[in-house]
Parts: C-alpha cells; structure tokens; sequence
C-alpha cells in the first residue's frame, strides 16, 4: 500500500530530528462543534506554543465512518474521484463520489456519503423508511469501471435496513407474502418472505471489504437497533419493531445462503448493512483503525516508538468507544509501545471501562459543567483551546 512509502519518508524525517520531541496529533472530530481539521488545528497550535521545539505530526484518521474518504484520499497519488447519481437514504437522487485507484483497480467508498445521517435533517430522520440503495449503486459503479477490490467505509449511517438497500441495488429482490417487490428500507425487513438473487452477478468476483467501527452484533439488545437506531430518529417502539425486523430478515438470508452472520462482531455496524455486505456479496470484515494505521503508515512507527506523545480525541469517549473507535485503537496500540496518550473529547461519561483501558493516560472534558449542551457546542472551539492550553502548561513532556 502508499502507507509502506508514507512510513519510510516519516521515519527518515523523525530519525533526523531524533533530539526533538515527536508529537503525533490524530484527532476524530467534535461532532456538532468542530471539524476533524479544526480539532487538530487547535491542538497543534497549543503544542507549539507550550513546546516549540516539538515536531508536531498532524494526521487525518477515521474509523471508517465520516472522513473515510479524505482519509483514504491523502495518501493516493493515483486515486481520482468518480461522481455518480445515487438515491439518498430517502430515495432522492443527488450526487455522491468514490474514490478510484487507478494503479490498483480499488475502490474507496464512504457509507455516509450516500447513505448518511448528515444529509437529512432533524425532521427527516427515520430508520423505518431510510435505505442503504445509494451505497450499493456505487459499489456496483465500481465494479462497471474496473475495481477488482472495494473497501466500504461504514459509520455515519442513516439507516437500519440490515444492507437491504445495497443488496437491492445489485439486482437481489425481497418479496413479500404476496409476491410484491418490497422497496428495500427498514419497515420492510419483517415483511420479507421471499430473497430472489440476480441472474447474474458480476460482484462476486470482486473482493469487498466492511471496514467496520464497532463490534455489535446485526440485532438483539447489542445489535443495530438497540444500540444505533434512536440515533437515527427511532423512538422506543420503533427500535423494538425494527430489531424484530433484523433478526427475521437474518432468518430469510440464511434460507437462501444457508449462512448466519447475525451474531458475528461487526455485523451491526451501520444498521446491519456490514451483515448485508457480508451475507451478499461475501464482504470481508476489517477494523476501520486497523486499515487506516496500515494505509497511513503510522502503525509500524507507533510500534518501534518513533513518536514520544500521542494526542487524539472525539466529541464523547463513553463506554462504546472501547468497541473500535479511533481513540481506543489508536490509543491501545500506542500505549503497547510505552506511547503516552491524551485524549480530548467534549464529554467523558465512562461508566464500566476505565481510560487505561483505551491505552489512554489522560482524558480530558472540555466542557463546561455549569453550561447547557448549546452553550459547550456553540463554545467548543474556546473550551478545546483554553482546557488544551491549561493541560500542557504543566504536563510533563519527558514522561
């Protein structure tokens, strides 16, 4: 991968400047406050007015969910960006793009781009009528272009759909007890009686890989709806319909593959669209830090210590970002390497796993207690710089 290359320039620049302290900053975003860029921005800035003489690193991560592409996108030099119409997760065409290597014949594509909670308001939020269609028409646009390998991005999702939609834009059908087609969306999982596969299906020849956020199962009180789908706009009712849903819509996909990957970790991620990945088009589970660390080339410089601090962060650090999010896997395979790292996060509500846990040294809330949520949101980027600023005014750089 570019990574191996993107490691060797940065280990020959670090080995170089050895005698200074090296400090690699890879924040998530806030998210409803600040950008990914922005939270680095302000972190590097700190960093370089309490230590000048520091080598700051800023790199651009995701998890696999929102940021996937720009991720990916950094570190090809022979990828170009393919724009396509595609139906929204309300079935409204707009435009989304992927990212196709032409050097390797991958593709990169984000969920969210297509299928995302970002791209509907409030009001529109709605697992029951949400569909993950526009992803799966730009898995098959890169298939019609060329890609032998596509890696899907998951997280950010608007969806709950158990991957309906992608397997329904790849030409598989779901009939209900009357023989109608049904329109692929979450309402619709529990009416499935019938899956009715393509004749043809020239995905089947091309490597898809889930690259995946989270561990939950695709239903049950860890899986998709219990866990994801009030997120998304559900209310507790709904969540209990839409859970029945998913695990009757496992039992039909099993009928018709005589697999069941309902239970596997990671089956969950996106409203079960990782199971409709997998269950359809035999898609391969990755860990979205795992991919990004190797992709970037940071993984082999975090384990031969090349960095003598690690800053990372995102908007909450709860009990779920054990489940691998990109402060945990960032901060588990530094602190492997004796790495110290700090955390940075709007709110810290950890109950059962403590930070260590994480790999992490340090968390630190930036909010402020005695505001209101719209008070911390609207100030966030104050809050971020002053507790930041207050934090390393007396850390210890040489432990």
């Amino acid at each position: 991968m570019v990574g191996d290359n993107a490691c060797k320039f940065l280990r020959l620049y670090l080995e170089n400047n050895s005698h200074y302290m090296n400090v690699l900053i890879a924040s998530d975003k806030f998210k409803g406050s600040l950008s990914q860029e922005q939270v680095n921005s302000i972190l590097a800035e700190v960093i370089s007015e309490v230590k000048p003489e520091a080598n700051i690193r800023i790199t651009a991560l995701s998890d696999g969910g929102d940021g996937f592409l720009n991720t990916v996108g950094g570190t090809l030099s022979n990828a170009e960006l393919r724009t396509l119409k595609v139906s929204d997760p309300l079935f409204r065409k707009r435009e989304a793009a992927f990212l196709f290597d032409l050097a390797t014949s991958r593709a990169y594509i984000e969920f969210a781009r297509a299928s995302g909670m970002e791209l509907l308001n409030e009001e529109q939020r709605n697992p029951f009528e949400t569909s993950s269609v526009g992803v799966g028409q730009m898995i098959e646009r890169a298939v019609h272009i060329g890609a032998k390998e596509i890696y899907v991005g998951l997280g950010g999702s608007a969806t709950n759909d158990g991957g309906m939609g992608i397997a329904h834009a790849v030409g598989f059908r779901f009939m209900d007890k009357d023989g109608i087609a049904l329109k692929p969306c979450g309402k619709n999982l529990e009416k499935v009686v019938e899956i009715i596969p393509p004749s043809l299906n020239p995905i089947s020849k091309v490597k898809i890989f889930a690259v995946n956020d989270v561990n939950n199962p695709l239903y049950g009180v860890h899986g998709a709806a219990y866990v994801y789908a009030g997120q998304k706009g559900a209310n507790a009712s709904e969540i209990k319909v839409l859970d029945h849903g998913l695990r009757h819509f496992a039992e039909q996909v099993s009928k018709m593959t005589g697999y069941d990957y309902a239970g596997l970790p990671g089956s969950g991620a996106a409203g079960g669209a990782a199971f409709g990945l997998k269950s359809f088009l035999e898609a391969q589970y990755i860990k979205g830090i795992d991919f990004m660390l190797k992709i970037t080339g940071l993984r082999p410089l975090l384990v031969d210590r090349y960095f003598d601090l690690v800053i990372t962060g995102e908007g909450s650090i709860d009990d779920q970002t054990l489940s691998g999010k990109l402060v945990a896997g960032l901060g588990r395979l530094a602190a492997d390497s004796g790495i110290p790292v700090i955390a940075f996060c709007g709110v810290s509500s950890l109950t059962r796993v403590p930070p260590s846990a994480m790999g992490l040294k340090t968390v630190v809330s930036i909010s402020n207690p005695e505001k209101d949520l719209d008070y911390n949101l609207k100030h966030a980027e104050v809050l971020l710089r002053e507790k930041a600023y207050a934090f390393f005014s007396t850390y210890n750089f040489k432990n």
